[in-house]
């Protein structure tokens, strides 16, 4: 089969074991600066708590190569990033928009996480609700500042 323009070539693509900050933390970059306009700030690779109101969306990819990609947000960056997505001023959306908002993100990058790994996968519909505690346990764990709130990311590789 010839590589098409938008297919990487086999080389290009990383193996499973080569999922690591350098291969995400672009990855979730491209996908906030195209999709929702926002700036390309700087990773942080200590993890960092965003208070109480914090939603989490995860969704999972299973096959050859397995892993589950979970982003954790404070509500009110939450609610920016629906903002951004659907062009509405705050105040105008209802927390179903938001929770929308936010599952089609984790989506997004998992979808582009699928498409960067040489193996037959699938991808999951994405869940989002409250986010538990502690959203850094375990797993490769990167942390953005957005518009001054922490967008934590989340990736379990099994």
């Amino acid at each position: 089969m010839t590589p098409s323009i938008i297919d990487p070539l086999p080389s290009e693509r990383p193996s499973d074991a080569e999922i690591g900050p350098e291969t995400l933390a672009p990855m979730v970059q491209d996908v906030l600066a195209t999709m929702l306009e926002l700036p390309r700030l700087a990773w942080d690779a200590s993890p960092e708590s965003g208070g109480r109101d914090q939603l989490m969306a995860a969704i999972r990819i299973a096959g050859n190569w397995s892993a589950t990609l979970q982003i954790y947000a404070p509500e009110k960056l939450a609610r920016h990033i629906a903002c951004a997505m659907f062009a509405q001023a705050p105040g105008v959306l209802d927390d179903e928009d938001v929770l929308d908002a936010f599952g089609e993100v984790v989506n997004v990058i998992g979808g582009n996480l699928k498409g960067m790994i040489d193996q037959d996968c699938t991808l999951s519909l994405p869940c989002v609700g409250p986010a538990q505690p502690d959203p850094t346990s375990g797993g490769l764990t990167i942390v953005q500042d957005v518009c001054g709130a922490p967008l934590t990311i989340v990736l379990f590789q099994e």
